[in-house]
């Protein structure tokens, strides 16, 4: 690969984002801190949930089956369960200044944080607290709509358009509990108290009409609707609320920059009409494997450059 092409992908990839982009941040983009996959979840709870099919290796698609409806309260705390004990060794590492592998994370808020108006909005689907821990850490200021106040119930007019990074956990968070009635905002495990995320299952659409989820879901839609680019973090294009609106965006020309380990077969499915993208991802000879088309006038490429430019620490150098 000569440095010419290699230069060539670089400025395409600044182009599609020159206007500060609408992150989507997947749980790809937290495996690599420790975060579980969807697969590790899937195996927690083929392991712990009674007559769980053992066979599946789509877990969406399994909770979708109602025969799970009555086990929802169980698989949604097996799942907490398992994020909170990850979640917080990524605690303990940055307690103890571990930090340079979450430099990627600070780079890249500053960078769109340095543009009039200083606003970032990131639409995560995760439940882990990887991007509130580093953005505290480096002083950053942001809200996900509780302020970090405990006991604190939502306030939608906690977003802003200025000086700030507005985090839009539509799925919900490790810090969210349903006491009597409401959602509210507890930084520790407290007895009886009852985790609210939204998992996949045949409810999560039923659930994702209760506050604060009709708000999150509604700003989102608006968010998607202006956005001008979307740099897409390990997302995998599987949430039903978020890919229809995305993809009807890039299917319009609006320019989609993908970063993941491995770019999934529904990825490629959903962005097969996008006129504008550029994907990035490990290559088998550990470089990295670039798919781009520049406008809806050009072809499909493919290309290798040297590097993992698909891990945002080193993508953050293209940008």
């Amino acid at each position: 690969m000569s440095d010419e092409t290699k230069e060539n992908i670089f400025k395409i990839t600044q182009t599609f984002l020159s206007n500060p982009p609408l992150i989507v941040w997947g749980s790809g983009a937290t495996i690599s801190f420790g975060l579980p996959s969807m697969e590790d979840l899937n195996k927690k709870l083929k392991e712990k949930i009674k007559n769980f099919n053992v066979t599946n290796n789509n877990l969406e698609a399994e909770l979708e089956k109602d025969k799970y409806n009555e086990d929802l309260l169980e698989i949604k705390k097996i799942i907490w369960e398992a994020v909170y004990e990850s979640d917080n060794e990524v605690l303990k590492s940055i307690v103890s200044n571990d930090v340079d592998k979450f430099n990627g994370i600070k780079l890249l808020i500053n960078k769109v944080l340095d543009t009039h108006p200083k606003v970032l909005n990131i639409v995560t689907t995760n439940y882990d607290r990887v991007l509130e821990y580093v953005m505290s850490y480096n002083n950053i200021s942001f809200t996900d709509g509780f302020n970090g106040k405990t006991l604190s119930i939502f306030n939608e007019d906690a977003f802003q358009k200025k000086n700030i990074v507005n985090l839009l956990k539509v799925h919900g968070s490790l810090n969210w509990f349903n006491q009597d009635g409401k959602v509210r905002f507890i930084p520790c495990v407290l007895e009886n108290s009852i985790p609210k995320i939204i998992v996949p299952s045949k409810k999560k659409y039923e659930e994702g009409y209760d506050s604060p989820y009709r708000e999150l879901i509604q700003k989102t839609d608006s968010l998607i609707k202006d956005a001008s680019s979307f740099l897409v973090i390990g997302f995998g294009f599987n949430d039903g609320h978020l890919t229809p609106k995305i993809k009807a965006k890039i299917n319009k020309g609006i320019p989609i920059v993908l970063i993941t380990k491995k770019v999934s077969k529904n990825s490629f499915t959903e962005l097969e009409r996008a006129k504008k993208y550029i994907l990035f991802e490990e290559a088998k000879s550990g470089k990295t494997k670039v798919i781009c088309k520049e406008n809806k006038q050009s072809d499909k490429k493919e290309y290798e450059i040297e590097g993992a430019f698909w891990q945002l620490n080193e993508f953050m150098e293209i940008i």
